[in-house]
């Protein structure tokens, strides 16, 4: 079962689990954990699952969120991270069974400027035949970019997001945050997701995009 473990000096003093989609932390009295000190903003962040993952959001707090000392606004969660909000400092820990399991990669796209590309690594085999995005607008119209992680969101953190989420050989758009509903070729994606084709536009706030199931065109710009 995966928890936030909130930690004094070593000792444990609340488990909250994480078991909904999305729990929220805050001074607000209505927050999922509600954390009573001024050093919390009243919406301070949020955890939300994602199938078998999970996140951490920062909802524009006014100190921040941090994870492992480094102050983040969307981050993926493994086991042992250490978050802290304000005064507070908790641990998110997975059950033994997940705890064991080889790290995925969660490298995160949030927006084509705000790209920092890891060292590179070597792929499995089955990365090279990745799908791949093209935008069709704004500053990065006419780059692609491969769908090579298990997630790729298209927005800005705190604020409207959508997934690609990767899953084997198919790719599925979801809604991630906000209130605006992404489309598929005009139509609105409800909850569940949309499995996309080869060939589909994808219109998300002001970003718009073609994914197309083969990999990347390395003769194109």
């Amino acid at each position: 079962m995966e928890k936030l473990v909130m930690i004094d000096k070593g000792r444990v003093l609340k488990e909250v689990d994480l078991s909904g989609k999305r729990v929220m932390i805050g001074r607000d009295p209505m927050s999922d954990v509600c954390l009573n000190d001024t050093s919390v903003s009243r919406h301070h962040a949020a955890v939300v699952r994602i199938f078998n993952e999970y996140f951490l959001e920062d909802l524009r707090s006014t100190n921040g969120t941090k994870l492992n000392g480094h102050e983040i606004r969307k981050h993926f969660l493994k086991h042992g991270d250490r978050i802290n909000l304000g005064v507070f400092e908790f641990e998110f820990q997975v059950g033994e069974d997940r705890a064991q399991e080889p790290e995925l990669d969660r490298t995160v796209v949030l927006h084509p400027a705000d790209q920092r590309r890891p060292a590179a690594v070597e792929k499995p085999a089955h990365q090279a035949l990745a799908a791949h995005v093209l935008y069709l607008d704004g500053p990065e119209r006419g780059k692609q970019q491969a769908l090579q992680d298990q997630f790729f969101t298209i927005g800005k953190p705190g604020s409207d997001l959508a997934l690609i989420n990767r899953r084997h050989r198919n790719y599925v758009l979801l809604k991630l945050a906000g209130d605006t509903l992404p489309k598929v070729n005009g139509t609105l994606v409800r909850a569940g997701g949309h499995e996309l084709q080869d060939g589909d536009l994808v219109e998300f706030a002001e970003h718009r995009l073609r994914f197309f199931a083969s990999p990347v065109n390395s003769g194109a710009a």
